[in-house]
């Protein structure tokens, strides 16, 4: 269950094997170094990020954060790696307990992930171009590759992200879709519907990768999914706000060393 604390929300079911998976909301600060906003001093979501690490005791973590593109790609944090800032990279994985992952949203969805058998996690980006270069079968085959993640095994919480009702798509959205994974496919029966007072499509994101995950092997009981809407003034909604919207960050990191 998501469960709501004063500038972010965090996910329990995480917290009971030790992990820190949370997702800030509008009140803790813009996250996103690539997405500055009007007025903002030079800094300031670096102050941001480490107020929140701070609160969260985790101030000794090394943050690792990525200029996000929309792509599937999923970059493995491990002994070996140097680098904590990458350009089009849109997920992370890692076992290290001394990093915490930061990615950035402002309606897209996150897709937290905790392999329990062999102790990693993992953080994926999934606006709509994700789930269409389905970006969770990448991030799982990036975790089978380095950690021979089994997806039994591997704890998932979707969200927070824009819900259905607030995500009205065109005709070329929904018939490149239809066209990719099959018009009468459960993907694209229950992830759109018709708004019928306009005529126009809207999108349900976070079905569409609830469905994806259990194709993908991920049990059930392992799902752990936000009924919270971006649209709600609390969070950064580039559909509601623009470009002046800021980012929120959905960041994961072990409790302890």
């Amino acid at each position: 269950m998501f469960k709501e604390k004063e500038n972010y929300f965090y996910i329990e079911e995480f917290e009971n094997y030790g992990i820190k998976a949370v997702y800030s909301k509008k009140n803790a600060g813009n996250m996103s170094d690539y997405c500055g906003m009007e007025g903002q001093e030079e800094g300031t979501q670096e102050q941001n990020r480490n107020k929140l690490l701070e609160g969260l005791k985790l101030k000794s973590r090394i943050p690792v954060m990525s200029f996000q593109t929309h792509t599937n790609n999923v970059q493995i944090i491990d002994k070996n790696t140097e680098e904590y800032i990458y350009r089009e990279i849109d997920g992370f994985v890692t076992n290290r307990k001394d990093v915490a992952l930061f990615t950035f949203y402002a309606d897209c969805l996150p897709i937290f992930v905790y392999d329990k058998e062999n102790k990693a996690i993992g953080v994926w980006h999934s606006g709509w171009p994700g789930s269409f270069k389905e970006i969770m079968k990448n991030g799982l085959a990036v975790m089978k590759e380095a950690f021979e993640t089994k997806p039994e095994n591997v704890l998932m919480g979707l969200g927070i992200g824009i819900q259905q009702e607030n995500y009205e798509v065109g005709n070329d959205f929904y018939e490149n879709f239809a066209e990719k994974f099959g018009k009468e496919s459960e993907l694209v029966k229950q992830s759109f519907k018709i708004n019928e007072k306009t005529g126009k499509y809207h999108f349900d994101n976070i079905t569409f990768n609830r469905i994806m995950a259990l194709k993908l092997g991920i049990k059930e009981e392992n799902l752990v999914i936000s009924q919270e809407n971006t649209w709600n003034e609390k969070f950064y909604s580039h559909r509601r706000e623009g470009k002046k919207s800021g980012r929120a960050t959905a960041m994961i990191s072990f409790n302890r060393f």
